[in-house]
């Protein structure tokens, strides 16, 4: 600041300082303009700093550069430029971004003075302070004080005092810049609203097109404006109105402009989603939106580009352009944005009422086009129709309809018809992928594809779609929201968009040819249900007949080949377990199908029999899928479809069979041909397991009504005989008196023995029949050793009874001993030579006795599961209770059920063979008796200790 007086005291320094400050303060808030705003701050400050030179210039942000506004120095600075540009990295610019003071010591010497530089060697110049302008992170220029001085500056209350100064200054710029602003800035509402009554006043799109090129152009006052008309058929862009230009820059004819959409595409989307696209200065990232070819095109540096659309669909777009960079205000864009939209608004009542006519036109045809189907040719002829109106309607070349069909996992070609030369359509589209399919299902309208060259849509159809030479294709659900098994294509051979009242007729047209898919697919779906239940009566009647196995397999045969319209069926079969199998039966309509019926097929290894036993259904192959060795038997044509299934029944039956239909290369099986083939194969299945099954039964009956028949004779014999033998002895014991007594017990002993044989042959001649006899435990027991004593001795087995009871057993005798004693023969023909074997007796309760044989020998797992088991789980497959022992096991454990008792066989854990038998004591009738659990009570050596 100025140097006081010695004497001056501290405060009148200060307040010297508040009331000059209060001062200029005052008077920068009340300067008329800018300039003397800036005047009054640089002179004051000039007389308050003891700085030779103080220099103002403020800051153009647009051209970033400074420019002198005042400046105070000992002479004239005529070398001090009314301009200062700024330079990346000099003080200066620092200043202005960073936006704090600088004190620079020798602004002569500095490297990055810049101009500022040159200034201070021509005045001799070195301290020097840069102060900024700024409001609000807001920078309006700087202020330079600068002294000849080496390395002067201001103290922390001098730079404190300039801040208060400098920010009120810029206060004041920014009032005064903010009312420019204002004054400058355009009123957008008088021109948009006199537009409005223009528009509506103008009967057609080229007056209203040239009235609003004329306001813009005057409003906004570019080098010229013009309007572009999109053509959607062609898909471009085309000059709709002669420009109309601040000054004529050509005499040619700009009518002829056009401007493909795929050169701009990043334009037609910017405008497709009402953009206003402005190219000012620099283009910097819109240059993906507009191209320097588009510039060129256009010739212009500068413009502004607003949409103009109706209904949702682009019509075109207003261009506003300059021949020079220039920033656009934004008065201006908004008044662009407002007439285009207002344009959109006011299209004339013309074109309204062509398109209400052809909006009628459309709902006639979405309407009315369907009146019923009752067969092929009515939907065939309808589905013309719909492509007659709307290749006339749309100007399209094709027209697809296609159903999903899942059995081929693919698209059918339902319907096709071609304008113009027809192409060769596949009969079968492929599945499409899960974007598009996903996209299909979840879009509520059309799928749109404006050049089939330049989209990633229906890549799975792109290669058919290019070979039939579209480029533009319009993709409906028939049933939108749900899965797209229903679809409808139409293409054009030309790059085209698609309006939206174009897809709208296409979406209508797409949905009523839904409905005729819909009743297509139900007539479809009852034809085959009308041969499922065909199939059905054919095989009950089939059962009904009584076939014999060969005529039910052939006519089986035969009506499935029918059905499923194949080329041969045939069924290999096996016996149950067996090892090989053969073709019994086979029919054929085609001479290339062939088997070898003497063929031996190996169960286990082929692989044809292997595939279908392994498959829990149906399997359908390729019969260049098949090795050589099922080729030796199988023998047809390369590339030949097979359907095979095993002939099942229940899953505890073993299976005996698998049936394999023969088809042409190119047919494909349908869901009601795997349903059919299914119903038919099972049905033939059960069918011959019932007949094998009564054919087994009564076979086995005739066998043992035989059998019982021969024996039943040779024990009447064997009784005759012994009566004979009676009557001899009879006459011997009274001719011989000596030895009466010893005939007459050998008498008693034969009577005794016909006695028995008589109650076979007269009580149980057909069946068994039931008598109750009680007997001693110990008397049971001792006929029972007595019986199987041969055995023992012939095997020299150890053996040994274990009883501390003499209970009565109450029941048929006669018939539990023969039980017991098969129980006692398998256990001593199972044990080996030398071994033991146990019987044990024990008394559970009042009602019955436990008899338990443990024995040495091993016994067949599989032998003990069946014998476990009430009934065999398949009786034509082979079993171990065919033959002894496991036939006798398995008829004693029938037999004491019957009589009131229980058998089980069981392995204990050291390895020995258990066999355990529950028995009825005589103490209370039957019919109150609580028979106990099987496995209650194990013999273990801890609680039957075995005598040593």
């Amino acid at each position: 600041m100025a140097q006081s007086q010695p004497h001056d005291s501290s405060y009148d320094r200060h307040d010297h300082q508040i009331m000059a400050l209060s001062r200029i303060l005052k008077a920068l808030r009340g300067a008329m303009t800018a300039e003397e705003a800036v005047t009054l701050a640089i002179d004051h400050v000039h007389q308050e700093f003891a700085f030779e030179v103080a220099w103002v210039g403020l800051y153009d942000r647009v051209n970033h550069r400074l420019v002198t506004k005042g400046c105070h120095s000992p002479r004239q600075l005529r070398s001090i430029r009314t301009i200062i540009n700024l330079t990346p990295g000099d003080v200066m610019e620092q200043v202005v971004v960073q936006q704090r003071p600088l004190i620079v010591a020798d602004l002569q010497n500095e490297i990055r003075a810049g101009e500022w530089g040159t200034i201070a060697k021509q005045l001799a110049l070195q301290s020097a302070i840069i102060f900024p302008i700024k409001r609000q992170e807001v920078c309006f220029g700087l202020l330079v004080l600068a002294s000849p001085d080496w390395g002067k500056s201001a103290s922390l209350g001098e730079r404190s005092y300039l801040a208060i100064v400098m920010g009120e200054l810029a206060e004041t710029l920014h009032q005064f810049e903010s009312e420019q602003q204002r004054l400058q800035t355009k009123r957008l509402e008088q021109p948009l609203l006199a537009l409005i009554g223009r528009l509506g006043n103008l009967p057609d799109i080229d007056s209203q097109l040239k009235e609003l090129v004329r306001e813009t152009q005057r409003f906004v006052a570019p080098q010229r404006t013009r309007v572009f008309w999109f053509e959607p058929k062609g898909n471009y862009f085309w000059q709709r109105t002669p420009e109309l230009a601040a000054r004529s820059v050509s005499t040619e004819d700009e009518r002829s402009l056009h401007i493909a959409v795929d050169e701009v595409r990043g334009l037609y989307q910017a405008l497709g989603n009402q953009q206003l696209v402005v190219v000012g200065e620099s283009r910097g990232a819109l240059k993906t939106i507009v191209s320097d070819r588009l510039m060129q095109q256009l010739q212009a540096q500068s413009l502004m580009i607003a949409p103009i659309s109706r209904q949702g669909d682009l019509m075109g777009f207003v261009s506003v352009e300059g021949t020079a960079p220039r920033i656009w205000e934004e008065s201006e864009k908004q008044f662009l944005i407002g007439a285009a939209q207002l344009l959109s608004v006011a299209l004339p009542a013309a074109v309204a009422k062509e398109t209400g006519r052809q909006t009628e036109l459309d709902q006639h045809l979405t309407t009315g086009v369907i009146q019923g189907i009752h067969g092929d040719v009515d939907w065939q002829q309808t589905l013309q129709t719909c492509f007659t109106v709307l290749q006339d309607r749309l100007g399209i070349q094709q027209f697809f309809v296609l159903l999903f069909n899942p059995d081929r996992n693919g698209y059918d070609l339902c319907f096709q018809s071609q304008a113009n030369r027809p192409r060769g359509v596949p009969m079968l589209w492929p599945c499409l992928d899960d974007v598009d399919w996903q996209m299909l299902e979840r879009s509520p309208s059309a799928i749109t594809i404006d050049n089939l060259t330049h989209e990633l849509k229906l890549m799975a159809w792109r290669p058919h779609l290019l070979e039939l030479g579209a480029q533009a294709v319009l993709v409906g659900n028939v049933a939108p929201g749900n899965a797209p098994e229903g679809m409808v294509l139409i293409c054009d051979s030309i790059s085209r968009q698609w309006t939206t009242t174009e897809q709208s007729l296409f979406e209508g047209v797409a949905r009523q040819i839904g409905v005729i898919l819909h009743q297509w697919q139900l007539q479809r779906q009852l034809d085959q249900q009308q041969h499922i239940y065909e199939s059905i009566q054919w095989g009950l009647q089939a059962l009904h007949q009584g076939l014999n196995p060969d005529q039910l397999e052939q006519t089986t045969l035969q009506h499935v080949m029918q059905l499923l319209h194949g080329s041969a069926v045939l069924l290999v079969s096996w016996s149950p377990g067996g090892t090989t199998a053969t073709v019994t039966h086979m029919v054929s309509q085609d001479t290339t199908v062939s088997v070898d019926t003497h063929h031996s097929i190996p169960v286990g290894s082929d692989a044809l029999i292997n595939w279908a036993l392994q498959t829990d259904g149906l399997l359908p192959l390729c019969v260049d899928e098949l090795p050589a060795d099922t080729k030796a038997w199988l023998r047809t044509t390369a590339g030949r479809r097979l359907l095979i299934t095993a002939l099942r029944t229940a899953p505890t039956h073993a299976v005996a069979g698998i049936a394999v239909a023969v088809s042409q290369p190119h047919r494909q099986w349908a869901s009601h041909h795997f349903t059919i083939f299914k119903l038919l194969t099972s049905q033939l299945a059960w069918s011959r397991r019932h007949l094998a099954m009564t054919a087994m039964l009564t076979q086995q009956r005739q066998d043992l009504e035989n059998l019982n028949w021969y024996k039943h004779h040779r024990l009447e014999d064997l009784y005759r005989m012994l009566g004979k033998l009676a009557q001899d002895l009879a006459h011997l014991q009274a001719k011989d008196t000596a030895i009466a007594g010893e005939l007459q017990l050998l008498h008693g002993q034969i009577a005794g023995v016909m006695e028995n044989a008589e109650a076979v042959l007269v009580g149980e001649r057909w069946q068994l029949h039931r008598q109750h006899q009680t007997m001693p435990l110990i008397s049971l027991l001792n006929r029972l050793v007595e019986r199987v004593n041969p055995i023992l001795e012939a095997r020299q087995l150890w053996s040994k009874v274990h009883n501390e009871s003499n209970v009565v057993l109450g029941g048929d005798m006669l018939k539990l001993e023969l039980i017991l004693y098969e129980i006692m023969a398998a256990a001593c023909n199972r044990s080996p030579i030398g071994g033991r074997i146990d019987l044990w007796c024990r008394v559970l309760n009042l009602d019955w006795v436990e008899l338990s044989v443990t024995d040495d020998g091993q016994c067949s797992p599989r032998l003990l599961e069946e014998l476990s088991q009430s009934q065999p789980l398949d009786v034509l497959a082979p079993s171990a209770l065919d033959g002894p022992p496991g036939l006798h096991l398995a008829i004693c454990k029938l037999l004491i059920d019957q009589l009131g008792g229980e058998i089980s066989f069981s392995t204990l854990d050291d390895g020995r063979t258990h066999s355990r038998v529950l028995l009825p004591l005589a103490a209370y009738p039957e019919q109150y008796k609580v028979k106990p659990l099987m496995d209650s009570v194990l013999p273990t050596e801890a609680s039957h200790p075995s005598p040593t």
